[in-house]
């Protein structure tokens, strides 16, 4: 029988969640350089509790993207290329508000939206939006988006940790991890200029080494 073609060798990985939940503390005290991460059960479970079209779209685009939330606020009409693919283009910005001169200079990436949802939900949005070229399709500051997230992870209940728009970036991270996406590709679409920015949220497997010892036979 002809084999039959795949887009990438891991094709399925099942994920214990409940015990990732229960080891995220030994992580965090474990590892001082990484930084506090959602997984996806938690961020579904905002996600449902989200009904303003505006902020659900803008955490959607931080989750499924890993952008910023100053790359997502700066983001246009003319920011989602159609080449038969959608695609996301986001800057790669200083910590301080940079000038016009050095955003050209900045190092374009591009994010492929893989979810035909999403999809749909950000041409909808952009179609009722009617928004110019120069128009910006999220006019708001970061501190408003925070402020937002604040008052629905409480109306959600306690979460384990302070949670801010950056949060979803790094869950981002740790979920491409968990799904076995190589290292590399993980820090082109995060923007990090060296691998070893990356290379810290393996920690989330490594501190919980005894998996790896599943199903290993020494006799």
């Amino acid at each position: 029988m002809e084999a039959q073609a795949v887009a990438f060798p891991i094709q399925s990985v099942q994920i214990d969640w409940d015990r990732l939940v229960a080891k995220r503390p030994t992580v965090l005290d474990t590892v001082d350089t990484i930084p506090v991460y959602l997984l996806k059960p938690e961020v579904l479970q905002l996600f449902d509790a989200e009904k303003h079209p505006t902020f659900r779209l803008i955490l959607d685009l931080m989750w499924t993207t890993g952008a910023r939330v100053s790359e997502v606020l700066a983001l246009k009409s003319t920011s989602f290329i159609d080449d038969r693919y959608d695609i996301l283009k986001t800057l790669k910005q200083r910590p301080d508000r940079p000038i016009q001169k050095a955003l050209q200079r900045s190092p374009k990436r591009y994010i492929p939206i893989t979810d035909h949802a999403l999809e749909d939900r950000i041409q909808s949005y952009l179609y009722t939006g009617h928004l110019k070229k120069t128009e910006r399709v999220f006019p708001m500051c970061r501190q408003t988006v925070n402020r937002h997230i604040h008052a629905l992870v409480k109306r959600v209940g306690r979460a384990p940790f302070a949670i801010s728009a950056h949060t979803f970036r790094h869950s981002f991270a740790i979920h491409l991890l968990l799904q076995g996406r190589p290292l590399k590709y993980m820090g082109q679409l995060l923007g990090h200029k060296s691998i070893v920015s990356t290379e810290i949220y393996t920690n989330v497997l490594t501190v919980d080494g005894t998996h790896f010892l599943d199903g290993v036979d020494f006799h």
